[in-house]
């Protein structure tokens, strides 16, 4: 099928999914079935409905039924009530069969209540609209999902959120990535979302609108984007020096800031920065973009980010920079200490318990660059993130946005996996990226810092962990080093001479069920083990045989060796002298890193960066969006669909079984007003006729029946006289489903298994 251009009126943006009562409906979120994560996170079903096929329709057989009420496939309303231009809701189901649907709502608290209920009998594929009215009229902090019960057999095509707000039409995201050693991963998520949108018409125009930058300072680069045309996608690709994850966010940004400066015509109005590693759904994608083209106010927009290891846990949804009123006994000051508070960590999404918990709409402080949006001009006016290698500059830059009036939430519609990790090196940065933001966002003094030096020596010298005490002892001394090139053009420099000498303390691998039984058995072998940062402070080391460092996160060990007390009390010394120097000069230290942490968040120092290394940068590659299937037009007719399951007349039965429950009933009731001397009589006259009939038809049969046609049994069994397929069929569910002849299945199967047929 020959692709169209995307100036056709079929490609056209935004996208208007269906018409309704004479008005467009633009759909804001559609089923996500990418199966990204835990299956649980998607949708909710009978046993046998099999959903997990991303692009085919999902198949109901009768008495099943499906539900959204998921982490994936809810609507959460208060982004889009409070967040963009959309004023009313309607739900579309495009589905044929016989099914009932209905709309639910749920909220914090509260138990969840049907909004709408409705049903849909079609031979023919068809759309059913149900309109939800006003979004400000629905419940605070709501919660949206629906369930469709089949009736007969059924068959749901799409179900899609929409409203009749038409998104802007010149909306255009940026979407920027960088990368070092992880092009393959990277590769792997581009490939991912152009799949998904393929055949779709709704994110073919989505993922039109969507322009990729990339900048791989991987070595051989070109080589590994040689086919990077078979994307087909709009996409740019920039060898570039290796300035760490966050350097090389800024290098690149720096780069498209000024291509739209070139070409401000087709600039894109929005930017989305994501990692290389993460995962997410062209769904998500697609619902991102909507909420651009419909957004009232800037601000910036991040997700919960959950675990690739534990695909239904939380690792964050947002976070507070050292807020100290997260800790008992703390305030709601401007102190802060050297490590976020994550919101909703540890979350498990397993059930449905804790879904409401996503209700209220999330403001934080902070946000990740695993999934960072927000308005291009909002960009230019916070400026661009600070000249960190890694660790931090995602922070330092929402609370620099925050300070700018931009505020900082996370979408619940929208949802990422990735895999946190931690290492001597990124702890290295960590620390001290975290005391550079303090120096320009907190009020903490010189006293709080110390303290917090003085417990991490505390700690690690306890256990004999030289090491330890020297990570912290290199962050201190990079911070008296005023004339280092930390936080100038030159910043990587610091970097690439400081991280070689954190990897240097090795850890060996420890597979998970060995950790374990080390853990369990650590007593009785005289083993001390404590996790190789934050180890707290341990006393009567000496009684034990050996101290054992774990890092959970990546599943290694390192065995202490025992240290010699000179070598320790004279890194003990240093430690603290250099300390005791940065605690003296804490002033001028604050205002120097001050001034240098905010200059590096200016263009100026960027397009110096790039002047440094304009022979290194150099774009290689360049390609454009390709249409994969004809986008079908709200007006075309719905392209004709296979068989329908085997329908079974269930609702006939129903009501003849309820016709006949009702004639038995009354039967029952005026029996039982019959005087006791007469139902006694009656059961008496009963048992003696039954015991009549049953002896004479057996003599007479004993009789009439030739011997050679005695010793044979028929090849066809009889069925009994008072069988009613019917009945058969509606107390024998699972022979309905199989579509086979009620009358054929009884005198086969139903007689030696013992199956009712009648009530």
């Amino acid at each position: 099928m020959p692709s169209p251009s995307p100036s056709t009126a079929a490609c056209a943006w935004p996208f208007a999914w269906h018409r309704h009562a004479g008005a467009d409906l633009y759909r804001l979120q559609a089923l996500d079935r990418s199966m990204l994560g835990a299956p649980s996170l998607y949708l909710a079903a009978s046993d046998g409905v099999a959903w997990q096929n991303p692009h085919g329709p999902i198949d109901l057989r009768a008495d099943d039924w499906l539900g959204s009420g998921t982490l994936r496939n809810s609507l959460y309303v208060e982004p889009w009530a409070r967040l963009s231009s959309v004023r009313e809701l309607a739900l579309v189901i495009d589905a044929q069969g016989s099914l009932r649907v209905r709309l639910m709502c749920a909220s914090l608290g509260k138990p969840a209540q049907v909004l709408r209920e409705t049903r849909l009998e079609s031979a023919q594929r068809g759309r059913l609209v149900l309109p939800i009215g006003a979004i400000d009229a629905l419940p605070e902090n709501s919660r949206l999902f629906w369930h469709v019960d089949a009736i007969d057999g059924a068959r749901l095509h799409e179900a899609a959120w929409c409203t009749r707000t038409r998104p802007n039409a010149s909306t255009r995201l940026a979407v920027l990535m960088r990368t070092f050693g992880r092009t393959l991963d990277l590769r792997h998520q581009l490939t991912r979302l152009a799949d998904a949108a393929a055949g779709d018409a709704f994110l073919s125009a989505a993922l039109a609108r969507m322009d990729f930058w990339v900048l791989d300072a991987s070595v051989g680069v070109e080589t590994l984007w040689q086919d990077a045309a078979d994307h087909e996608l709009n996409l740019r690709v920039i060898r570039g020096p290796n300035l760490g994850g966050g350097g090389n966010a800024s290098h690149l940004i720096h780069h498209f800031l000024a291509a739209c400066d070139s070409h401000p015509e087709s600039a894109p109005d929005e930017v989305l920065i994501l990692d290389d590693d993460g995962v997410l759904s062209m769904e998500s994608m697609a619902r991102y973009l909507l909420g651009c083209s419909l957004r009232t106010r800037q601000h910036i927009t991040s997700l919960p980010i959950l675990m690739k290891s534990r695909p239904a846990q939380v690792w964050e949804d947002g976070g507070f920079w050292g807020r100290l009123n997260f800790h008992q006994h703390g305030e709601f000051g401007r102190r802060r200490n050297l490590s976020p508070h994550l919101l909703k960590h540890g979350l498990s999404l397993d059930g449905f318990e804790h879904l409401d918990a996503f209700g209220p709409l999330n403001h934080c402080e902070y946000a990740t660059f695993i999934f960072f949006g927000l308005p291009t001009a909002a960009l230019r006016r916070v400026g661009l993130p600070a000249a960190f290698f890694l660790r931090g500059d995602d922070i330092e830059y929402s609370l620099r946005a925050q300070a700018a009036g931009v505020e900082v939430i996370t979408n619940p519609n929208l949802a990422a996996w990735h895999e946190p990790g931690h290492s001597y090196g990124q702890e290295y940065m960590a620390i001290l990226h975290a005391v550079l933001i303090n120096l320009t966002h907190s009020e903490s003094d010189a006293a709080t810092l110390s303290q917090w030096f003085e417990q991490r020596l505390a700690e690690h010298s306890s256990i004999g962990d030289l090491e330890g005490v020297a990570l912290y002892l290199r962050v201190i001394d990079a911070l008296l080093d005023v004339d280092g090139p930390l936080l100038t053009p030159g910043f990587e420099a610091h970097y690439l001479a400081a991280l070689p000498a954190c990897a240097a303390t090795p850890m060996a691998a420890l597979p998970e069920g060995d950790r374990q039984r080390l853990e369990r058995e650590a007593a009785a072998h005289g083993l001390l083990i404590r996790p190789f940062l934050y180890p707290g402070y341990q006393s009567g080391t000496e009684r034990h045989r050996a101290v054992v460092l774990v890092n959970h996160g990546a599943g290694t060990y390192r065995e202490l060796a025992p240290c010699d007390p000179l070598e320790r009390l004279a890194l003990m010394q240093r430690y603290l002298a250099s300390l005791q120097r940065l605690t003296a000069e804490f002033s001028d230290l604050k205002a120097h890193w001050h001034a240098r942490l905010a200059a590096s968040g200016q263009p100026a120092f960027w397009a110096e960066v790039a002047a440094r290394h304009a022979t290194a940068t150099r774009e290689f590659c360049r390609s454009s969006f390709t249409w994969r299937d004809v986008p079908a037009a709200v007006e075309t007719p719905l392209r004709p669909t296979a068989t329908l399951p085997p329908a079974v007349p269930i609702r006939e039965l129903r009501q003849r079984l309820e016709r006949e429950l009702s004639q038995l009933s009354q039967l029952r009731q005026a029996e039982a007003a019959l005087p006791t001397a007469v139902r006694a009589e009656r059961a008496s006259t009963s048992r003696r006729a039954a015991w009549r009939r049953r002896w004479s038809g057996w003599w007479r049969a004993l009789w009439t029946t030739p011997t050679r046609q005695r010793q044979i049994p028929p090849s066809a069994p009889t069925l009994p006289p008072d069988f009613d397929p019917a009945q058969y069929l509606a107390l024998n569910a699972d022979v309905a489903r199989t579509g086979i002849d009620a009358a054929l299945h009884y005198a086969r199967f139903g007689r030696t298994e013992g199956r009712r047929y009648r009530l």
